[in-house]
């Protein structure tokens, strides 16, 4: 399980970046819907960051989650950051905090989860 873990690590990676980068307009797929009273951007964003500390967990120490939690930050933050510089998307401080909400929900996956 580690092993085909560690193997999809860097394709979620590069999922989420494809994801962060593409030109959502040309999709033909309605965004501008909310979910108790969420926009479903914010959902997209949380689900979308919430596997980067469940993979932390699978993959590396369960005791340097600090460690992990500090580097999902920086990855949540350099995700939303990079809309800034990309002609076709925004930066968006609401989209930062559901990626902070994603990668929350993540930890507690890493914290409660049962270790094998």
């Amino acid at each position: 399980m580690k092993k085909i873990t560690k193997i999809l690590f860097p394709f979620y990676i590069s999922a989420v970046f494809f994801l962060l980068v593409m030109k959502t307009s040309d999709t033909g797929i309605d965004l501008d819907f909310t979910i108790l009273g969420i926009d479903s951007d914010h959902w997209i964003h949380a689900i979308m960051l919430s596997p980067f500390m469940v993979f932390c967990r699978l993959i590396f120490d369960r005791k340097k989650f600090l460690i992990y939690l500090f580097f999902g930050i920086a990855f949540c933050s350099f995700c939303e950051t990079l809309h800034y510089f990309i002609p076709y998307r925004t930066f968006s401080i609401l989209d930062f905090y559901a990626n902070l909400t994603g990668l929350f929900f993540g930890s507690l996956s890493f914290l409660f989860g049962k270790q094998k």
